[in-house]
């Protein structure tokens, strides 16, 4: 290390924060004059201060730093250690003098064209899967996939399976790609689209790639009826049911990926059956698979290859960025053949998403497939593309706005969109409602695609989104308003809150998610639990049931309007409970539910503050309303539900507070033992409300338990164990 010369300084801190600015290369001599670049005797001194600078490093005590005003810590966070193999990618360069290419590696005899041995083409497939899984978690594409040279010119291998499997892994490769940008639901972090101006065998279409593929087959098929050697016959076995899972593999991703709009939901449908059945058959071969990885050729142990054969860890490293950090590790063969597996059942399950026309159908569907299967990247956008293939229309056919416009009848049926309305055909009407869509569609439109990001990302763009719902609200208040200006006076139906109460039910649901997501993520510590469900309990929850009940009871009122008979014979308005039985008393219970199961955590929480067993932060770095005011931050904006002041929380803070441990426990068992209880109440439960049902039970008991004295005298604080449920916890108390 030198330095040109300079006055001696005194300090450790202005020695070392001088240094960068002092610290650089001599000169370069590299003029018209000179061409040949030789650097020239330079008229400034350079001094050596390598041990000056460490001895100076001496008297830095642990964990200080001395930065310069143009170097602080975030850029050393995100700086790249040089030298360092797995954050200096140019430091991989140096183990190959040079990187192995195509040509090369041919001319060198270090890949075969042709004559490939059936455990080499097991070992080569197996070993490109590793690498497209490793692509599918977030990799590159140039440090995965494309270290494969025989995927670099597949037209000058010779042999068919191999030449056809490498075209057909190249069309997977791109269809999963154009699925994914297609969707647009994925983060830096997700995915890397860039192919690197590879080629992808462009010229080749899908379905000549799947007939190479089926000739492949026939192929193999006759060697394995021709050879009498069992191990032979036993690896063209693997062989082929590897080449047979590609064909189905891209045969199904070809009919998943929307190329022509549809005529009618019948043919989509019918279309998904073959799918599924492609599918399926790509499970079984999957199994195989598995069961045969042992046949093939195996990675070298210390290499960072996949396969012996076939691929160049750095034949791409020139198309990387200078400061690319990634270490790229392949994943294991059995991991990536088990991570194909759930990919498989994971598209199956996302092809039903063709049985949802509505709207408030799709989204719930998208929102439940989060949570079954927390699905990687290309099966949750999968569903977002079947959904909206071409802009804005729901599987091709028909307008979002119209699907929207569905979805509010479906729920409370406003008056202006039934057709035995006068509102109906009034043009100030039509046009006031197509205004209103026209102009929020895109709100719906995006709280569709939030539903395909990844845990994390949802919650942060609900969060975004949740400031528009400010407008939406206030929008449909406006338009509800004048819709019931435009009612004749002889008309008994009213206009009142009808699409107001729609945007409501869906804002309350944004707001429930984005709370109980933090739950999930673990954002929260355990002394914020207290207000995070006392505003899903005394807020949220019940209002999403007072806006459920309300819409069943205006669509029950609408009904008997409609209906000249009722009417004539003063037949008394019929109960929202008949109509509840039919359509919403699903979603009308479980909400009871949660809104009894989340005044139990909070009653226990009170409970726990009570007896000073939750630790608190210490009040030199902690202020409550701060906390409070940053994790209810997204509701600050909505005037329906009006945000809930840190003041309120106090009161009730306050007042439950004078109730005694015993009581509140005693309370807290009672929530618990009400929300089994409503949701054992209901026939066939799936596998989400059973989970529910466990946690209330677990905590029912620990409730009792407590309230009679059970482990009173520890001070030791509560456990709250996820494991059974993302959202709600089992309370555990040790003595």
């Amino acid at each position: 290390m030198s330095v040109q010369s300079e006055p001696e300084v005194n300090t450790v801190g202005n020695e070392i924060q001088n240094e960068e600015r002092e610290y650089s290369l001599p000169p370069s001599n590299i003029e018209e004059g000179n061409p040949s670049g030789h650097i020239e005797a330079s008229a400034d001194d350079w001094n050596e201060i390598t041990a000056q600078f460490f001895d100076c490093v001496k008297d830095l005590k642990l964990g200080e730093l001395v930065h310069d005003s143009t170097f602080g810590l975030l850029e050393a966070m995100s700086a790249i250690e040089m030298m360092d193999p797995k954050m200096d990618a140019g430091m991989s360069c140096n183990r190959e003098a040079t990187p192995l290419t195509f040509d090369t590696a041919v001319e060198t005899g270090q890949i075969k064209l042709n004559n490939l041995l059936p455990r080499e083409a097991i070992g080569i497939i197996d070993a490109v899967y590793s690498c497209t899984v490793s692509w599918l978690e977030g990799h590159s594409m140039a440090q995965t996939v494309l270290t494969c040279l025989y995927l670099h010119k597949p037209n000058k291998i010779e042999c068919k399976t191999m030449r056809s499997f490498s075209i057909a892994i190249q069309k997977i490769i791109n269809l999963i790609r154009n699925f994914v940008v297609r969707a647009n639901v994925y983060e830096e972090e997700d995915f890397q689209h860039s192919s690197f101006d590879y080629n992808l065998s462009a010229e080749v279409t899908e379905t000549k790639a799947m007939n190479m593929l089926k000739t492949a087959e026939e192929e193999l098929i006759k060697k394995t009826k021709d050879t009498e050697d069992e191990r032979e016959k036993e690896e063209l076995q693997a062989l082929l049911a590897r080449v047979r899972f590609t064909r189905l593999l891209l045969h199904s991703l070809l009919g998943l990926y929307p190329q022509k709009l549809q005529q009618s939901t019948l043919s989509l449908k019918t279309e998904m059956i073959d799918i599924v059945k492609s599918l399926n058959g790509a499970l079984e071969l999957a199994q195989v698979i598995e069961k045969t990885i042992e046949l093939g050729s195996q990675p070298v142990e210390g290499s960072d290859a996949p396969n012996p054969m076939g691929f160049s860890m750095m034949v791409n490293q020139r198309l990387l960025p200078p400061t690319f950090p990634r270490s790229t590790k392949i994943k294991d063969r059995y991991l990536s053949i088990q991570y194909l597996t759930e990919l498989i059942q994971r598209i199956k399950h996302a092809c039903k998403i063709v049985n949802c026309t509505s709207y408030h159908g799709a989204l719930n569907f998208l929102m439940e497939f989060n949570k079954k299967f927390t699905p990687c990247l290309l099966s949750r956008s999968i569903p977002q593309t079947l959904y909206l293939p071409a802009g804005r229309l729901v599987f091709g056919m028909k307008p979002l706005i119209e699907v929207l416009k569905e979805s509010v009848k479906a729920f409370i049926a406003p008056p202006a969109l039934r057709p035995d309305n006068p509102l109906y055909n009034n043009p100030f009407a039509v046009n006031c409602i197509n205004s209103f869509f026209e102009y929020n569609e895109q709100t719906f439109f995006s709280l569709f695609a939030i539903c395909g990001y990844n845990r994390a990302r949802q919650r942060d763009h609900l969060g975004l989104l949740l400031l528009n719902f400010a407008h939406l609200q206030d929008g449909a208040e406006r338009v509800d308003v004048y819709l019931h200006s435009l009612t004749p006076r002889s008309e008994n139906s009213r206009h009142l809150a009808c699409f107001g109460t729609w945007v409501f039910y869906h804002c309350l649901r944004a707001m429930s998610f984005y709370l109980l997501a933090g739950l999930e993520l673990e954002l929260y510590s355990v002394h914020e639990y207290l207000y995070i469900f006392w505003y899903l309990y005394q807020y949220l929850f019940s209002w999403i049931v007072s806006a459920l009940t309300r819409a069943e009871t205006f669509l029950a009122e609408q009904e008997y309007m409609a209906d000249p008979k009722a009417v004539k014979s003063n037949q008394k308005k019929p109960k929202s409970k008949k109509r509840k039985a039919k359509t919403d008393v699903k979603e009308i219970l479980f909400n009871e539910a949660m809104e009894t199961l989340c005044g139990g955590y909070y009653k226990a929480l009170v409970g726990f503050y009570k007896e000073d067993r939750i630790p608190e932060p210490l009040p030199l770095f902690d202020d409550e309303q701060v906390r409070f005011e940053h994790r209810f931050a997204p509701f600050a904006n909505l005037s329906t539900p009006p945000p809930m002041p840190y003041g309120d929380f106090r009161q009730m803070k306050f007042i439950m507070l004078q109730s005694s441990a015993t009581d509140l426990y005693a309370a807290a068992a009672k929530h618990f033992h009400e929300a089994r209880t409503l949701l054992e109440t209901f026939p066939n439960p799936d596998e989400e409300w059973n989970d529910i049902v466990k946690v209330a039970k677990m905590n029912y008991v620990m409730m009792n338990l407590l309230a009679s004295g059970h482990s009173r005298q520890s001070k030791l604080p509560p456990e709250f164990d996820f494991s059974c449920h993302r959202y709600f916890p089992i309370i555990k108390q040790r003595k």
